[in-house]
Protein backbone atom coordinates (compact mmCIF):
# COMPACT_ATOMS: atom_id res chain seq x y z
CA UNK A 1 0.00 0.00 0.00
CA UNK A 2 1.27 3.50 -1.05
CA UNK A 3 1.47 5.87 1.88
CA UNK A 4 -1.14 8.88 2.22
CA UNK A 5 0.42 11.67 0.87
CA UNK A 6 -0.79 14.75 2.74
CA UNK A 7 -1.03 17.60 0.35
CA UNK A 8 1.24 20.75 1.19
CA UNK A 9 -0.22 23.91 2.72
CA UNK A 10 0.97 26.66 -0.21
CA UNK A 11 0.99 29.90 2.42
CA UNK A 12 1.77 31.94 -0.79
CA UNK A 13 -1.93 31.62 -1.75
CA UNK A 14 -3.01 32.93 1.59
CA UNK A 15 -3.46 36.85 0.95
CA UNK A 16 -5.24 37.20 3.65
CA UNK A 17 -3.50 39.40 6.01
CA UNK A 18 -1.57 42.59 4.81
CA UNK A 19 1.93 41.05 5.94
CA UNK A 20 1.45 37.91 3.44
CA UNK A 21 0.31 40.69 1.19
CA UNK A 22 3.38 43.08 1.93
CA UNK A 23 5.62 40.11 1.50
CA UNK A 24 4.32 39.17 -1.77
CA UNK A 25 4.95 42.52 -2.33
CA UNK A 26 8.43 43.23 -1.96
CA UNK A 27 8.78 39.50 -3.83
CA UNK A 28 7.53 41.17 -6.90
CA UNK A 29 9.81 43.83 -6.65
CA UNK A 30 13.35 42.29 -6.30
CA UNK A 31 11.83 39.70 -9.35
CA UNK A 32 11.17 42.65 -11.09
CA UNK A 33 14.85 44.17 -10.50
CA UNK A 34 16.33 40.69 -11.55
CA UNK A 35 14.33 40.04 -14.39
CA UNK A 36 14.46 43.74 -15.60
CA UNK A 37 18.81 44.24 -15.18
CA UNK A 38 19.11 40.69 -17.15
CA UNK A 39 16.81 41.98 -19.84
CA UNK A 40 18.75 44.97 -19.89
CA UNK A 41 21.83 43.24 -19.99
CA UNK A 42 20.97 40.94 -23.34
CA UNK A 43 18.94 43.30 -24.84
CA UNK A 44 21.39 46.28 -24.83
CA UNK A 45 24.98 45.64 -26.03
CA UNK A 46 26.69 48.32 -24.14
CA UNK A 47 25.22 47.50 -20.86
CA UNK A 48 26.67 45.41 -18.36
CA UNK A 49 25.26 43.81 -15.48
CA UNK A 50 25.91 46.86 -12.80
CA UNK A 51 24.33 48.92 -15.59
CA UNK A 52 21.33 46.86 -16.15
CA UNK A 53 20.86 47.06 -12.16
CA UNK A 54 21.10 50.91 -11.99
CA UNK A 55 18.84 51.01 -14.87
CA UNK A 56 16.07 49.20 -13.09
CA UNK A 57 16.28 50.94 -9.92
CA UNK A 58 15.86 54.58 -11.54
CA UNK A 59 12.92 53.51 -13.63
CA UNK A 60 11.14 51.66 -11.08
CA UNK A 61 11.44 54.43 -8.18
CA UNK A 62 11.20 57.40 -11.40
CA UNK A 63 13.87 59.66 -9.92
CA UNK A 64 14.04 60.55 -13.22
CA UNK A 65 17.79 60.85 -14.08
CA UNK A 66 18.90 60.46 -17.38
CA UNK A 67 19.47 57.00 -19.65
CA UNK A 68 22.92 55.17 -19.47
CA UNK A 69 22.72 54.65 -22.65
CA UNK A 70 21.00 55.20 -25.83
CA UNK A 71 18.02 52.81 -25.69
CA UNK A 72 17.01 50.39 -28.52
CA UNK A 73 13.61 49.74 -29.58
CA UNK A 74 13.14 46.88 -27.20
CA UNK A 75 14.82 48.77 -24.32
CA UNK A 76 11.98 50.91 -24.32
CA UNK A 77 9.77 48.58 -24.46
CA UNK A 78 11.30 46.57 -21.63
CA UNK A 79 11.84 50.17 -19.90
CA UNK A 80 7.87 50.86 -20.26
CA UNK A 81 6.64 47.41 -18.75
CA UNK A 82 9.46 47.87 -15.70
CA UNK A 83 7.79 51.34 -15.31
CA UNK A 84 4.13 50.29 -15.39
CA UNK A 85 4.73 46.96 -13.16
CA UNK A 86 7.50 48.83 -10.99
CA UNK A 87 4.10 51.70 -9.92
CA UNK A 88 2.09 49.30 -9.28
CA UNK A 89 4.19 46.67 -7.05
CA UNK A 90 5.08 50.01 -5.10
CA UNK A 91 1.37 50.77 -4.75
CA UNK A 92 0.73 47.36 -3.68
CA UNK A 93 3.52 47.37 -1.54
CA UNK A 94 3.09 50.60 0.30
CA UNK A 95 -0.37 50.01 0.89
CA UNK A 96 0.39 46.27 2.42
CA UNK A 97 2.77 48.28 4.77
CA UNK A 98 0.10 50.88 5.88
CA UNK A 99 -2.71 48.32 6.59
CA UNK A 100 -0.02 46.88 8.41
CA UNK A 101 0.69 49.28 10.52
CA UNK A 102 -2.68 50.37 11.08
CA UNK A 103 -3.92 46.59 11.85
CA UNK A 104 -1.59 46.07 14.24
CA UNK A 105 0.42 48.47 16.72
CA UNK A 106 -2.62 50.87 15.54
CA UNK A 107 -5.05 48.68 15.20
CA UNK A 108 -4.39 47.12 19.15
CA UNK A 109 -3.99 50.64 20.03
CA UNK A 110 -7.24 51.58 19.49
CA UNK A 111 -8.64 48.42 20.16
CA UNK A 112 -7.56 48.93 23.80
CA UNK A 113 -8.87 52.52 24.06
CA UNK A 114 -12.32 51.60 23.35
CA UNK A 115 -11.85 48.83 25.67
CA UNK A 116 -10.76 50.84 28.51
CA UNK A 117 -13.86 53.29 27.47
CA UNK A 118 -16.41 50.43 27.66
CA UNK A 119 -14.77 49.20 31.29
CA UNK A 120 -15.48 52.91 32.47
CA UNK A 121 -18.93 52.97 32.42
CA UNK A 122 -19.54 49.94 34.05
CA UNK A 123 -20.75 49.99 37.55
CA UNK A 124 -22.09 47.01 39.88
CA UNK A 125 -20.11 44.53 37.31
CA UNK A 126 -17.94 41.57 38.66
CA UNK A 127 -14.06 41.23 38.12
CA UNK A 128 -12.96 37.66 36.72
CA UNK A 129 -9.20 37.50 37.98
CA UNK A 130 -7.84 34.33 36.06
CA UNK A 131 -9.06 33.35 32.25
CA UNK A 132 -8.23 29.59 32.58
CA UNK A 133 -10.80 26.59 32.30
CA UNK A 134 -12.73 27.64 35.11
CA UNK A 135 -12.96 31.10 34.38
CA UNK A 136 -13.88 30.66 30.73
CA UNK A 137 -16.87 28.38 31.96
CA UNK A 138 -17.47 31.25 35.04
CA UNK A 139 -17.82 34.08 31.94
CA UNK A 140 -20.27 31.46 29.68
CA UNK A 141 -22.36 31.13 32.57
CA UNK A 142 -22.90 35.07 33.17
CA UNK A 143 -23.27 35.26 29.57
CA UNK A 144 -26.07 32.62 29.30
CA UNK A 145 -27.92 33.44 32.79
CA UNK A 146 -30.91 36.11 32.83
CA UNK A 147 -29.57 38.17 34.55
CA UNK A 148 -26.09 38.78 32.73
CA UNK A 149 -24.15 40.90 34.69
CA UNK A 150 -21.38 42.68 33.31
CA UNK A 151 -18.00 41.40 34.19
CA UNK A 152 -14.40 42.26 33.28
CA UNK A 153 -11.88 39.39 32.82
CA UNK A 154 -8.13 40.36 34.45
CA UNK A 155 -5.56 37.61 32.87
CA UNK A 156 -1.69 37.95 32.06
CA UNK A 157 -1.00 35.23 29.96
CA UNK A 158 -1.58 37.06 25.79
CA UNK A 159 -3.23 33.89 23.98
CA UNK A 160 -5.24 33.31 27.02
CA UNK A 161 -6.77 37.33 26.56
CA UNK A 162 -6.44 36.86 22.62
CA UNK A 163 -9.39 34.18 23.48
CA UNK A 164 -11.78 37.14 25.33
CA UNK A 165 -10.94 39.29 22.55
CA UNK A 166 -12.18 36.65 20.49
CA UNK A 167 -15.17 36.37 22.43
CA UNK A 168 -15.75 40.31 22.90
CA UNK A 169 -15.24 39.67 26.30
CA UNK A 170 -13.87 43.19 28.35
CA UNK A 171 -10.60 42.30 29.90
CA UNK A 172 -7.52 44.12 31.24
CA UNK A 173 -4.02 41.79 30.44
CA UNK A 174 -1.62 42.22 33.37
CA UNK A 175 -1.19 40.49 37.03
CA UNK A 176 -4.19 40.50 39.53
CA UNK A 177 -1.97 41.41 42.19
CA UNK A 178 -1.11 44.75 41.07
CA UNK A 179 -3.69 47.35 42.52
CA UNK A 180 -3.04 49.19 39.12
CA UNK A 181 -4.39 46.67 36.87
CA UNK A 182 -7.90 46.45 39.75
CA UNK A 183 -8.06 49.87 39.26
CA UNK A 184 -8.18 49.79 35.61
CA UNK A 185 -10.77 47.22 35.73
CA UNK A 186 -13.15 49.42 37.92
CA UNK A 187 -13.14 47.88 41.58
CA UNK A 188 -13.81 51.08 42.95
CA UNK A 189 -17.33 50.25 40.90
CA UNK A 190 -17.41 46.79 40.79
CA UNK A 191 -19.94 44.72 42.94
CA UNK A 192 -18.11 41.67 43.27
CA UNK A 193 -14.15 39.63 42.40
CA UNK A 194 -13.91 36.11 41.50
CA UNK A 195 -10.42 34.69 42.42
CA UNK A 196 -9.24 32.33 40.11
CA UNK A 197 -5.80 31.87 39.70
CA UNK A 198 -4.17 28.48 40.04
CA UNK A 199 -2.53 28.95 43.08
CA UNK A 200 -4.10 29.53 46.62
CA UNK A 201 -1.09 31.98 47.27
CA UNK A 202 -1.96 34.24 44.80
CA UNK A 203 -5.76 34.43 45.57
CA UNK A 204 -5.07 35.14 49.09
CA UNK A 205 -2.95 37.95 48.19
CA UNK A 206 -5.46 39.14 45.18
CA UNK A 207 -8.51 38.94 48.21
CA UNK A 208 -6.31 40.71 50.63
CA UNK A 209 -5.73 43.79 47.72
CA UNK A 210 -9.34 43.74 46.68
CA UNK A 211 -10.94 43.67 50.04
CA UNK A 212 -8.39 46.81 51.09
CA UNK A 213 -9.30 48.50 47.79
CA UNK A 214 -13.26 48.16 48.19
CA UNK A 215 -14.07 47.12 51.98
CA UNK A 216 -17.77 46.52 50.30
CA UNK A 217 -16.60 43.92 47.53
CA UNK A 218 -18.06 40.95 47.45
CA UNK A 219 -15.03 38.17 46.70
CA UNK A 220 -15.23 34.64 46.18
CA UNK A 221 -12.13 32.56 45.71
CA UNK A 222 -10.83 29.21 44.37
CA UNK A 223 -9.10 27.50 46.56
CA UNK A 224 -6.89 24.18 45.13
CA UNK A 225 -5.27 22.99 48.60
CA UNK A 226 -6.87 21.76 51.96
CA UNK A 227 -6.70 24.19 54.35
CA UNK A 228 -6.19 26.99 52.38
CA UNK A 229 -9.89 28.19 52.72
CA UNK A 230 -9.44 29.54 56.08
CA UNK A 231 -6.43 31.91 54.83
CA UNK A 232 -8.75 32.84 52.25
CA UNK A 233 -11.53 34.24 54.60
CA UNK A 234 -9.07 35.72 56.90
CA UNK A 235 -7.89 37.79 53.88
CA UNK A 236 -11.13 38.99 52.74
CA UNK A 237 -13.15 36.43 50.72
CA UNK A 238 -16.19 36.55 51.58
CA UNK A 239 -16.93 32.89 50.13
CA UNK A 240 -14.66 30.36 49.42
CA UNK A 241 -15.21 27.69 46.82
CA UNK A 242 -13.11 24.39 46.72
CA UNK A 243 -13.70 22.81 42.85
CA UNK A 244 -12.04 19.62 43.77
CA UNK A 245 -14.48 18.98 46.77
CA UNK A 246 -17.67 20.41 44.83
CA UNK A 247 -16.54 18.02 42.17
CA UNK A 248 -16.06 14.67 44.35
CA UNK A 249 -19.52 15.45 46.09
CA UNK A 250 -21.33 15.83 42.95
CA UNK A 251 -19.85 12.58 41.55
CA UNK A 252 -20.44 10.87 44.73
CA UNK A 253 -24.07 11.94 45.20
CA UNK A 254 -24.52 10.61 41.73
CA UNK A 255 -23.51 7.35 43.20
CA UNK A 256 -25.43 7.36 46.38
CA UNK A 257 -28.60 9.88 45.55
CA UNK A 258 -29.09 9.53 41.84
CA UNK A 259 -32.04 11.02 41.99
CA UNK A 260 -31.39 14.09 44.08
CA UNK A 261 -28.58 14.80 41.71
CA UNK A 262 -30.95 14.69 38.65
CA UNK A 263 -33.08 17.20 40.46
CA UNK A 264 -30.06 19.51 40.85
CA UNK A 265 -28.62 18.94 37.31
CA UNK A 266 -32.73 19.67 36.28
CA UNK A 267 -32.79 22.96 38.01
CA UNK A 268 -29.50 24.22 37.19
CA UNK A 269 -29.80 24.18 33.19
CA UNK A 270 -29.81 27.52 31.48
CA UNK A 271 -33.27 26.81 29.20
CA UNK A 272 -35.39 25.05 31.58
CA UNK A 273 -38.58 25.59 32.43
CA UNK A 274 -37.91 24.71 36.05
CA UNK A 275 -35.59 27.13 37.72
CA UNK A 276 -34.19 27.63 41.05
CA UNK A 277 -33.85 31.58 41.91
CA UNK A 278 -32.90 33.88 44.94
CA UNK A 279 -35.01 37.01 45.12
CA UNK A 280 -34.45 39.58 47.30
CA UNK A 281 -37.35 41.18 48.90
CA UNK A 282 -37.02 45.16 49.19
CA UNK A 283 -38.16 47.95 51.68
CA UNK A 284 -41.01 48.96 49.04
CA UNK A 285 -41.96 45.42 48.50
CA UNK A 286 -45.88 44.71 48.58
CA UNK A 287 -44.62 41.18 50.66
CA UNK A 288 -42.92 42.89 53.72
CA UNK A 289 -44.73 41.55 56.62
CA UNK A 290 -46.72 39.49 55.33
CA UNK A 291 -47.13 35.90 56.37
CA UNK A 292 -46.53 33.14 53.58
CA UNK A 293 -50.14 31.92 54.04
CA UNK A 294 -51.26 34.94 53.47
CA UNK A 295 -48.73 35.92 50.32
CA UNK A 296 -48.96 34.98 46.73
CA UNK A 297 -45.82 32.59 46.05
CA UNK A 298 -47.38 28.87 47.03
CA UNK A 299 -51.20 30.04 46.20
CA UNK A 300 -51.06 32.32 43.28
CA UNK A 301 -47.85 31.54 41.89
CA UNK A 302 -47.39 28.29 42.32
CA UNK A 303 -43.97 28.20 43.84
CA UNK A 304 -41.94 25.97 45.98
CA UNK A 305 -40.88 28.25 48.80
CA UNK A 306 -37.26 26.36 49.51
CA UNK A 307 -35.46 28.86 52.19
CA UNK A 308 -35.42 32.23 53.51
CA UNK A 309 -32.27 33.68 54.26
CA UNK A 310 -32.17 36.84 56.37
CA UNK A 311 -30.50 39.89 56.52
CA UNK A 312 -28.52 38.38 59.40
CA UNK A 313 -27.37 35.90 57.40
CA UNK A 314 -29.58 33.45 59.14
CA UNK A 315 -30.70 30.42 56.92
CA UNK A 316 -34.52 29.18 57.64
CA UNK A 317 -34.94 25.99 55.73
CA UNK A 318 -38.82 24.89 54.38
CA UNK A 319 -40.21 27.78 56.24
CA UNK A 320 -43.57 27.81 57.88
CA UNK A 321 -46.69 28.88 56.24
CA UNK A 322 -46.81 31.46 59.52
CA UNK A 323 -43.40 32.76 58.43
CA UNK A 324 -43.04 36.73 58.39
CA UNK A 325 -41.58 38.45 55.10
CA UNK A 326 -39.34 41.32 56.25
CA UNK A 327 -37.47 43.43 54.14
CA UNK A 328 -33.68 42.36 53.41
CA UNK A 329 -35.14 38.76 53.33
CA UNK A 330 -33.96 36.62 50.47
CA UNK A 331 -36.12 33.94 49.09
CA UNK A 332 -34.59 30.76 47.72
CA UNK A 333 -37.31 29.29 45.23
CA UNK A 334 -38.59 27.06 42.98
CA UNK A 335 -40.98 26.90 39.77
CA UNK A 336 -41.33 28.15 36.53
CA UNK A 337 -39.09 30.58 34.99
CA UNK A 338 -42.43 32.92 34.20
CA UNK A 339 -43.79 33.11 38.05
CA UNK A 340 -39.98 33.28 39.34
CA UNK A 341 -40.09 36.92 36.98
CA UNK A 342 -43.67 37.83 38.69
CA UNK A 343 -42.02 37.08 41.90
CA UNK A 344 -38.85 39.65 41.26
CA UNK A 345 -41.15 41.88 40.29
CA UNK A 346 -43.06 41.25 43.47
CA UNK A 347 -40.31 41.59 45.66
CA UNK A 348 -39.25 45.18 44.23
Amino acid sequence: MSPVRTPRKRTWRNLSTPEARLRLALGGLVALVVAGTLGYYVLEERFTLFDGFYQVVITISTVGFAEIHELSTAGRVLTTVLIIAGLVLVAFATGSFLESVIEGGLGRYLGRRRLERRIKTLNGHWIICGFGRMGEHVAQELLVSKRRPSFVVVELDPERTRLCDEADYLYVQGDATQEELLLEAGIDRAAGLVSLIATDAMNVFICLTASQMNPGLKIIARSAEDGSEKKLLRAGATKVIAPYHVGGMRLSQAILRPAVQDFLDFTMGPDLEIELEELQISAGSPLVGLSLRRSPIRTELDLILVAIRSADETMTFNPSADTVLRAGDTLIAVGRGTNLHELEKRCT
